[in-house]
């Protein structure tokens, strides 16, 4: 399978986790520590209660924002090592046929752990955030910002 196609089938994955809130399913997608970088800053997440906060922050905003459809769009992937792909992705936040926001451009990396392909980096330009854990507001500030500006 080629990497893209990995890609967007690991992407699925854990979009549907976190669309249903189920946070167990999304630690089997993730490899521990996990690396997520911000624009201000880079965090290292030993623990799988180190990411509920901000797994549910993330949720917890699909769901206040009415938002319909949360896609994530792989655009490229290449293997960097045998078990190790790099990639990018579009996500688009969309309530009603309506986006929510311009579609942000996102990293991550998946490791090959046996036969499964787990995330192990994340990489957010977008959010600014310098803390950890994550919140509601640092995941959706741009979304709430456009939204501001365009008013009723």
């Amino acid at each position: 399978m080629n990497p893209v196609e990995i890609f967007q089938q690991a992407l699925d994955a854990v979009t549907r986790a976190v669309r249903d809130r189920d946070f167990d399913a999304y630690m089997e997608l993730i490899d521990l520590p996990y690396l997520v970088q911000t624009r201000s800053a880079t965090h290292l997440v030993t623990e799988a209660e180190g990411l509920r906060p901000s797994f549910l922050a993330l949720a917890d905003g699909l769901g206040s924002r009415r938002i319909t459809h949360y896609e994530r769009v792989a655009r490229k992937a290449d293997y960097v090592a045998r078990d190790r792909i790099e990639g990018w992705h579009h996500s688009h936040l969309i309530s009603d046929g309506e986006p929510l926001a311009l579609p942000h451009l996102s990293r991550h990396v998946l490791v090959r752990r046996d036969d499964s392909w787990l995330f192990s980096e994340a990489q957010y330009d977008m959010i600014e955030a310098a803390h950890w854990p994550l919140t509601e507001a640092d995941f959706f500030g741009h979304a709430d910002a456009r939204n501001r500006r365009a008013g009723p």
